[in-house]
């Protein structure tokens, strides 16, 4: 080997070593690299991880720092989303509640006013309106049920928005739940009379109270109190109690007012009382209400006055079409009364 091969041999080698140092170097940086990704991949994976059991619940992003110093938005987890529905849910549910309650509150409120209005307080003072009130008003009313016709009479007014007012008897008590029924609707309660039979409830005055505390009695299990309104058998009017008691109706009526009660009789008559009508007849006859603004109209719904029943929808349709609406009675009801004639 020459000399000048030797040197290049020589210098060969020192490069060589020069590379292998520098490898060595170079390996080493890689390593660092790799071990500050890792340990910012595991401060990733960290905050992460508390992310998901982020319970708080909160409509605004928490902001953090970091290790390194930079900021990272914490978005709410979907446990803290779904404890908030169910907070929603709860809160929900809670006014629903108030306003049920609040609801029957004022339901409440309305039948306490309203049986305030119609139960019988003796000691009570009432200015009786004896004129029209301006309003052109009908009065149905109904005598001599409950029976198997009441509930088909109900929900022809329930059809048409009417209210009006029963009379009741006691004669038929499988039909009882019907009084508390047409009340529930909207319907004032009246007494008529229990056994419906002149002879008894006209004997005496005595016999006549004791009739009326009875079917009293009857109307109180249904609607919770006894009415103050009252329509005599026949009508204060009526002449088939001298038969029984000359000049009872004469004592009766101051009577039954002084005790309290007020009677109710009637200026117009579908005429159903008597024989058997045919619909078209008793539409003529209750529309026949002449000058009247207010109309206290005469029907009846005891057992045999299926053609009432069939004329009812009838009247009341021409009546709408006339201006007219249906109430039932209350204090406020022009009070009609007959001359008495016994």
């Amino acid at each position: 080997m020459s000399q000048g091969d030797s040197r290049n041999t020589r210098r060969g080698t020192r490069r060589s070593d020069g590379g292998s140092g520098m490898g060595k170097k170079s390996a080493h940086v890689v390593a660092i690299a790799l071990v500050v990704v890792l340990a910012t991949v595991g401060i990733a994976i960290a905050a992460m991880v508390r992310s998901n059991s982020t319970v708080t619940i909160t409509d605004q992003t928490d902001v953090s720092t970091s290790a390194d110093g930079s900021s990272s938005r914490e978005v709410v987890s979907d446990q803290s989303a779904s404890s908030a529905a169910s907070a929603t849910t709860d809160a929900s549910t809670s006014a629903a509640s108030d306003s049920s309650t609040s609801a029957s509150s004022s339901d409440s409120t309305d039948e306490a006013a309203r049986q305030s209005d119609l139960e019988l307080d003796p000691s009570r003072t009432t200015d009786w309106l004896d004129h029209s009130n301006g309003v052109k008003t009908v009065y149905l009313t109904f005598d001599d049920g409950p029976s198997e016709n009441t509930e088909k009479v109900l929900d022809i007014l329930d059809q048409y928005g009417a209210h009006a007012t029963f009379f009741v008897t006691g004669m038929r008590s499988d039909y009882y739940n019907m009084i508390g029924e047409a009340y529930r609707r909207g319907n004032t309660i009246g007494l008529h009379t229990y056994t419906h039979d002149y002879a008894t409830c006209y004997a005496s005055v005595d016999a006549y109270f004791n009739d009326l505390d009875q079917i009293g009695q009857v109307v109180k299990d249904q609607i919770g109190y006894v009415p103050y309104l009252v329509r005599f058998p026949g009508g204060s009017s009526n002449t088939v109690s001298k038969s029984y008691c000359s000049g009872i109706m004469s004592a009766l009526a101051p009577e039954l007012l002084a005790r309290g009660y007020q009677y109710y009789d009637w200026n117009v008559s579908s005429g159903d009382g008597g024989g058997v009508l045919s619909a078209d007849e008793l539409v003529a006859n209750a529309t026949a209400y002449g000058n009247f603004t207010n109309v206290i109209l005469l029907c009846h719904d005891s057992s045999a006055k299926t053609t009432t029943v069939e004329a009812l929808p009838r009247i009341i349709e021409y009546y709408q079409s006339q201006g007219f609406v249906f109430q039932a009675i209350t204090r406020e009801t022009v009070v009609v009364h007959h001359g008495i004639q016994n």
